[in-house]
């Protein structure tokens, strides 16, 4: 026994020895090309959640820049609304202010504006009551 791995066979058996041995490396072959398969599946699968994760991570990112842009968009209407109240109180100051103005310019009176201003009753006494040479 030199040998380990050496087999004495009788010649009888010769034949059906090699017939094992290539019905053993036959499904030696088989299982080797189910085990590639596996493999490649396995990769596959790997591959599948690698883009999965990439996919993800891509959504998440759009996702956040579009909420980003959301708020933004929202603050600066914010700040539109905020304005343009601002302004509307300011058209409202302006019209109380007006219509204020207009009160007072009806309530001007002739007697009013020369009530203290004997010079300027007098004119406007003379207007009303010419003086008789201009009459005549």
């Amino acid at each position: 026994h030199r040998y380990p791995k050496m087999y004495v066979i009788r010649p009888q058996f010769f034949l059906p020895m090699i017939t094992l041995l290539r019905n053993a490396s036959l499904n030696s072959l088989k299982y080797r090309t189910e085990l590639a398969l596996v493999k490649a599946q396995n990769i596959d699968i790997t591959q599948f959640e690698s883009q999965l994760e990439t996919f993800k991570n891509g959504f998440l990112k759009n996702t956040d820049l579009a909420s980003r842009h959301f708020h933004t968009a929202i603050t600066e209407i914010d700040k539109s609304i905020d304005h343009l109240q601002k302004t509307k109180d300011a058209l409202i100051g302006a019209d109380r202010n007006l219509r204020l103005a207009n009160d007072k310019a009806q309530d001007v009176t002739i007697k009013k504006l020369t009530r203290g201003n004997p010079t300027m009753a007098a004119k406007f006494a003379e207007l009303k009551n010419p003086p008789a040479e201009a009459a005549e």
